[in-house]
């Protein structure tokens, strides 16, 4: 969303990115991405990130890994104070934040786009698809001091590709890149169950969990959610809401209203904290005529008004 005086709610792209390392680094920046605008990588000490990035959005993912220093980093509404070694995992489609809390920063970092997948379109992995850089993945991995010196050797290897111009960079880039989505599998699975075959009602339910998210978040004041009923979600996916309910509880163990209502309450909550829309704008935004029928609904899930969540 375009930022404005009034607004803490900004949409950074990747090239503005890379322009704003020139006013607060020590070296030039000349990027080498095997696309144009699709991948970048750097040492945070060469090309330290802000002391403090406001609520933004981006349309890049990233991969933050910090080996020295400390900060407090938010994702959505979730807050976490980073100490290193740490890994992050990153989408642009959530607010995020963060600040730092001591001078010394270290590590390294790597941006990148869609495009970057575009030489290959049919490559049977594409990394975007990854379960750690989906909505609500909340990837933050405190690290071992093994964890951190083999990620510190895929991220030098990476540096390396992406400041040299040898044969076969980009297959290379894919290859580090793939390395750390896998690293970043087997730490997520030291705190998750292991996967399982998904049936017919997880098909379903992920189905229905995409509709669902891809209408988030709202950025403009003027923008309406379209789906907001198991019956609404049912007719797009061409079935039954009985049978899309039972599906999706089957396979999240939540009913459809459950899910949509707890999405709804997330957005009313991040719109209360990082815009200046006037209630009744942001009631519209999510579906409800009289900005009343809002008010109740948040303070009945929130145990708060919505003008008193915002004051704090």
């Amino acid at each position: 969303m375009p930022s404005n005086k009034n607004n803490s709610i900004t949409l950074k792209t990747f090239n503005e990115f890379n322009d704003e390392l020139l006013l607060y680094t020590r070296k030039e920046v000349t990027p080498k991405a095997p696309l144009r605008g699709s991948f970048a990588v750097h040492e945070r000490s060469d090309y330290p990130c802000m002391d403090e990035v406001t609520a933004s959005r981006r349309d890049y993912y990233k991969i933050s890994f910090f080996t020295k220093g400390s900060g407090i980093f938010t994702l959505g509404d979730d807050r976490y104070e980073i100490n290193s070694p740490t890994l992050i995992f990153i989408n642009p489609f959530e607010l995020k934040t963060w600040r730092a809390t001591s001078d010394e920063q270290e590590g390294y970092y790597c941006l990148f786009t869609d495009l970057l997948f575009e030489a290959q379109p049919n490559h049977p992995e594409n990394l975007l698809q990854h379960p750690l850089l989906q909505m609500g993945a909340r990837a933050v991995f405190t690290l071992t001091d093994e964890q951190s010196d083999y990620l510190q050797s895929i991220f030098r290897q990476l540096v390396k590709e992406y400041r040299e111009n040898a044969a076969f960079k980009h297959e290379a880039i894919l290859i580090y890149l793939k390395l750390l989505m896998l690293e970043g599998k087997r730490l997520s699975s030291q705190v998750n169950e292991p996967q399982r075959q998904l049936t017919a009602a997880h098909l379903l339910a992920h189905r229905f969990t995409d509709k669902l998210e891809k209408q988030f978040p709202i950025e403009f004041s003027h923008h309406q959610l379209t789906l907001k009923t198991a019956k609404e979600f049912a007719q797009v996916l061409n079935t039954h809401p009985n049978h899309l309910n039972a599906c999706v509880k089957q396979a999240t163990g939540r009913t459809v209203s459950e899910h949509i209502r707890q999405r709804m309450l997330l957005e009313a909550r991040l719109l209360l904290m990082h815009t200046d829309w006037q209630i009744a704008e942001i009631a519209w935004c999510l579906g409800f005529e009289d900005p009343g029928n809002f008010t109740h609904f948040f303070k009945n899930h929130s145990g708060i008004s919505p003008h008193l969540y915002r004051a704090q």
